[in-house]
């Protein structure tokens, strides 16, 4: 039988010709479509066996994701990232008022002030030796929009991560499944160093974020021209934070294995390496045609390495005796060849197991390392390679320094891809159903995350705690009392950020005249000293207690319970205190400065004690020693001198205490023996005194208790104590 025009009638199951199908005519010569012959008879095919149907649960999943369930991940990946983005915001608009004295030290000392060049068209190269000058470009034109510059740098950082997050879940979604990209960006989202630098003042966000952009391009965009577009990213991405420099050969690599979706290997790798190059290049020659050069600075990383901080040499003790004298790499390895290859090998697992425990901590690390293998084995770590190169290349490019965590967070998103891998990879899945889509597998990523959320809540309130928020009462004392051109000499250039004034840094000096001399030098008229002087210059504790009045230092804020005091120098300034040359106040007015920083310091509690004793100031003794040894409840020499106070004061029981547990610590020790005797005294129980004291008779050489021994044994009619006690009292006064 025929339909119009000839069209056989389509088999059950088959869908009917599609519209615009070819009219009769295209065929070629007219046929007599109702004589054509009838098809052969075809022979039935036997009946497959039916396939057992699968139980409720099994071991491993299907491997396929329907669309509906991959969009329905990619807006939970978009979900996840609001949520980052708006906990960042509200760091960065709440708590995070100032930045802290380590990380964001660099923002105050130097971002801020290139920032402030660039909006006024100035652009020193000399100023990046260290890092590239993308960041502070970016600074200054978020500056533009958010006037203060510390707000506009949050902000930045703020932008930066969540990008970050999104660009890698949208690369893994390609490369790999929505399951990885989502249980990546989850990762990702609750570590604590990611969160820490998504809002702080710092380059590291927008680094990450640029890195996550060339990769993102190279590795997930087709078409000719994303190359070009990659190697314009990672120009941005070295010239913000140079060891992105790993980003080249790692493209370049992903390129020439055809491990990107550009056609053309030798033509994508050259629009690759020129796309690097057409920021590079014309920057550095802009750089040596002004003379700055172009710098690493690796050298001086890999001294201070090798040389200070395998040894526990500080970063001023490194800058002030050993950076001068290397002034090349060559240098360095001449120093010690043997030493140099020593430690860059020791840091290559150091650096590994240091991400593990401290930027992911263990359940993650291990998730990552189980992950990896169950990628090695479903073939998904095959179409992700490429990240795994450029890790490695990045990681290389951190084994020189000192290891740091806020370096690893650029390996982070490498890290969180493998982590995903473990919950992504239908292997041992332990799918239920019959269709195997609820993968019981998945529920278990709740223990990592949940744990690093919970290190990410204890790393935020921290950080926190520790930020330097009395920089900013000082700041707005300053900024009422500053006189136009003044200068202030800080550590740190906090405190000249939020006040307005010049900054002066504080110089390498241990004595006031030095001091004093310097700050006439620098037209400094104002000192502040906060912890972090008192912990560089040690030999200025003094100056956070002001009841040690020094000649021309005016203290015109002191804040508390953060210490910090801002002096104004007067015309006396460099006279030195009469006070500072006697033993006893120096060391007590040292220790106070000490203690009000750490109040649990143990040394400066026990030199405070001791100060206040020679003074006699019993109550502060006690009080110092009573802290320390709470402290350390095994030191016998503080029990002993927290009973001898005791005793002074005329407590017995607290002194009775204090020696009691020296005793224990000690069985033998004649000054527990005789302090509990002197306890016992006081206390009106002499026959007790009596048998604290009776072995320790010969051994006694203080006159005061060995008159009292001839007392106590003489009412009690014990006559050969007596006459130990009386020989032991000639024996002592005959020696003085």
């Amino acid at each position: 039988s025929r339909r119009p025009f000839g069209f056989p009638i389509a088999r059950r199951g088959r869908a009917p010709w599609p519209r615009g199908a070819p009219t009769r005519a295209q065929f070629g010569p007219r046929v007599d479509w109702g004589r054509m012959p009838a098809p052969p008879a075809r022979s039935r095919r036997p009946a497959r066996p039916a396939r057992p149907r699968a139980g409720l649960l099994s071991l491993h999943a299907a491997p396929d994701l329907p669309a509906a369930r991959e969009r329905a991940l990619a807006r939970l990946g978009w979900l996840v990232a609001a949520l980052f983005g708006l906990a960042l915001l509200a760091m960065a608009l709440g708590p995070h008022r100032v930045g802290d004295y380590m990380t964001e030290s660099d923002f105050y000392g130097q971002y801020a002030a290139g920032a402030r060049l660039l909006q006024h068209g100035h652009l020193d190269p000399s100023r990046y030796g260290v890092v590239g000058p993308v960041y502070e470009i970016a600074l200054a034109l978020a500056g533009f929009v958010a006037r203060d510059l510390f707000l506009a740098a949050g902000l930045l950082s703020v932008a930066a991560s969540v990008a970050a997050l999104l660009l890698w879940a949208a690369l893994l979604r390609r490369r790999a499944d929505a399951r990885a990209a989502l249980a990546a960006a989850l990762f990702m989202a609750t570590n604590a160093y990611f969160f820490r630098y998504g809002y702080a003042a710092t380059t590291d966000a927008l680094a990450i974020a640029l890195e996550a952009a060339t990769l993102y391009v190279l590795l997930a965009r087709p078409g000719p021209r994303a190359a070009a577009w990659a190697g314009l990213l990672a120009g941005l991405a070295f010239l913000t934070r140079y060891h992105a420099v790993a980003l080249l050969p790692a493209g370049l690599l992903a390129i020439a294995a055809r491990a990107t979706p550009a056609e053309g290997r030798g033509r994508a790798a050259a629009l690759f390496a020129a796309g690097f190059a057409a920021l590079v290049l014309p920057w550095v020659s802009y750089s040596l045609a002004r003379g700055a050069g172009f710098s690493f600075q690796l050298h001086h990383n890999i001294a201070y390495e090798v040389f200070a901080h395998a040894r526990g040499i500080p970063w001023d003790e490194y800058q002030r005796t050993l950076q001068p004298q290397f002034r090349s790499l060559a240098e360095v390895v001449a120093r010690d060849p043997g030493a140099v290859a020593a430690r860059m090998l020791f840091n290559v697992f150091d650096h590994l197991r240091q991400d593990a425990v401290d930027l992911l901590t263990w359940p993650v690390a291990l998730c990552a390392a189980l992950g990896l293998a169950l990628g090695l084995t479903d073939g998904t770590a095959r179409r992700l390679w490429p990240l795994g190169a450029a890790w490695a290349l990045l990681f290389l490019t951190l084994v020189p320094v000192f290891y740091s965590a806020r370096y690893s967070a650029a390996l982070l998103p490498f890290y969180a891809a493998a982590a995903a891998l473990l919950f992504a990879s239908p292997r041992f899945a332990l799918a239920l159903g019959r269709d195997r889509r609820v993968w019981l597998k998945t529920a278990l990523a709740v223990l990592p995350l949940g744990a690093a959320l919970g290190v990410t809540w204890q790393a935020q309130a921290r950080a926190l705690s520790q930020l330097p928020i009395e920089v900013l009462d000082a700041a707005r004392t300053l900024r009422a009392l500053e006189r136009p051109g003044d200068r202030v000499i800080a550590r740190k250039g906090h405190i000249s950020f939020h006040s307005g004034a010049g900054s002066v840094p504080f110089p390498f000096v241990s004595t006031l005249p030095e001091l004093a001399d310097y700050a006439r030098r620098q037209h400094a008229r104002w000192l502040y000293f906060s912890w972090v002087e008192a912990e560089t210059r040690p030999t200025f504790r003094y100056l956070l207690d002001t009841t040690g009045v020094v000649p021309g230092l005016v203290p015109r804020r002191v804040t508390s319970p953060h210490p910090s005091v801002l002096y104004e120098i007067g015309p006396d300034f460099g006279r030195t205190p009469a006070w500072l040359a006697n033993d006893t106040l120096r060391a007590l007015h040292q220790a106070r400065g000490v203690l009000l920083v750490d109040p649990r310091d143990r040394p400066a509690l026990l030199d405070y004690g001791r100060a206040s004793l020679a003074l006699g100031d019993l109550a502060e003794a006690r009080a110092a020693f009573a802290r320390a040894a709470a402290l350390d409840p095994q030191n016998l020499g503080l029990l002993l001198a927290l009973g001898k106070v005791c005793l002074r004061q005329g407590d017995g029981e607290g002194a009775a205490a204090a020696f009691r547990q020296a005793d224990a610590l000690d069985p033998r020790n004649v000054d527990a023996a005789i302090g509990l005797g002197w306890a016992s005294y006081l206390g009106g129980r002499s026959d007790e005194a009596a048998a604290y004291w009776r072995p320790v008779v010969a051994l006694t050489r203080d006159s005061a208790t060995l008159g009292r021994m001839v007392e106590v044994y003489s009412r009690l009619g014990d006559r050969a104590a007596e006459a130990e006690a009386r020989a032991a009292l000639a024996r002592s006064e005959a020696g003085r």
